[in-house]
């Protein structure tokens, strides 16, 4: 058996203002203690559930902001829990990054770590857009950081992008992605429509400002559209890549590969079981320093609810869902019961396909992919 492993960098330099992941202001002396918790962490874990000698076949750091990490603190964290890890020969690794904190003497770092692939939170190149979603950084200084010279020594490069903003326009929209698809370094592109979270300053605010859904629809239409002709290929409702770029990392989440997240707020999925750390680096810095693992809950992943993400998951991607699979999986057969009906109208309306034993949803389906899963889920 391989793995994927995650690890939440819960650090950022200020909280955006679209965010609910957990994060805290960056101090260097509790991320020298965050990475000491991380290493004991993969200890525990790895010793209870016999994964001493498993490999690892993706890393993504994720956050949080793992780029504000100094480069002290990168090799700390290269010596300690990187060094005991049994990676897999092609491996992917993924860092993400923001532009105000990517520097190319971390880039250089991680080149030699083993790093394969970084992605820029890039979000948007409209600074009045930047400044309504709490960025510290303008439109020039990512543009520069998606032009710094180093990129190509990484095997991927990706962008993410948001739409759907408050105060964006479709021709602004247009503007960042013909900005975005014209660097020739970028390989692979992920899309975002704008999710409003109750937690977040956004979700207590009174008037965002954002645009009509008819104008969301539009920025969608025009995303696939651009992507398509940029020869970036959509392989899930909102991640574009050229040939041989998929993120490898993601793809194993969309399948139900095992995977183990290190840090505070990070899940886990394993055997049917996941499980999540608390989402406080105090606490769970403390508990570590105890030998005892930081987990706020876990569960068993019953059939039911098993057979509901397959098909949430599955038909988020361009691979669809493989109905032999479903059976092998569940025991069921996916094209029973009230799903006839939904599968039915959803071929007559062109919003998904059939090819045995796949359904896929086609780009106007994925524009109504919540509506079509709820009822098929």
């Amino acid at each position: 058996m391989n793995i994927s492993l995650y690890i939440h960098v819960p650090f950022c330099a200020k909280k955006c203002n679209y965010c609910d992941f957990y994060s805290v202001e960056y101090n260097e002396e509790t991320a020298d203690r965050f990475v000491a918790a991380l290493y004991r962490e993969w200890e525990l874990v790895s010793s209870s559930l016999g994964l001493k000698n498993v490999e690892i076949k993706t890393i993504f750091f994720g956050g949080g902001t793992p780029s504000i990490l100094s480069v002290k603190i990168w090799d700390a964290l290269r010596k300690s829990l990187v060094h005991h890890l049994e990676l897999a020969p092609e491996i992917e690794w993924t860092i993400e990054c923001n532009p105000d904190s990517f520097t190319e003497e971390k880039a250089e770092l991680w080149h030699k770590m083993g790093v394969t692939r970084l992605t820029l939170g890039v979000q948007s190149l409209n600074d009045l857009e930047l400044r309504s979603l709490g960025r510290i950084y303008t439109a020039q200084q990512a543009i520069r950081a998606m032009e710094s010279p180093i990129l190509p020594k990484f095997n991927s490069i990706g962008i993410d992008l948001m739409y759907g903003l408050p105060l964006q326009t479709l021709e602004s929209f247009d503007a960042t992605l013909a900005t975005a698809l014209s660097m020739p370094v970028v390989s692979h592109l992920s899309a975002y429509e704008l999710t409003v979270c109750k937690d977040s300053p956004f979700g207590r605010a009174k008037d965002l400002a954002l645009p009509d859904e008819e104008v969301i629809v539009a920025m969608a239409r025009l995303l696939f559209r651009k992507c398509r002709e940029s020869g970036f290929t959509r392989y899930e409702i909102s991640n574009f890549a050229r040939t041989g770029h998929r993120c490898l990392h993601n793809e194993a989440y969309w399948s139900h590969a095992p995977y183990v997240g290190l840090g505070p707020g990070a899940h886990s999925y394993l055997h049917n079981r996941r499980w999540a750390n608390t989402a406080n680096v105090s606490d769970y810095i403390a508990k570590l320093a105890k030998n005892e693992l930081s987990i706020d809950f876990e569960e068993a992943i019953e059939p039911a609810q098993l057979a509901s993400e397959m098909i949430l998951l599955r038909l988020r991607t361009s691979d669809g869902l493989d109905e032999d699979t479903y059976v092998e999986t569940i025991g069921k057969i996916f094209y029973s019961s009230h799903r006839r009906l939904v599968l039915d109208k959803a071929l007559e309306n062109g919003w998904i396909v059939y090819s045995k034993p796949t359904w896929a949803l086609t780009e106007n389906g994925m524009l109504l992919s919540d509506a079509i899963i709820r009822q098929l889920a």
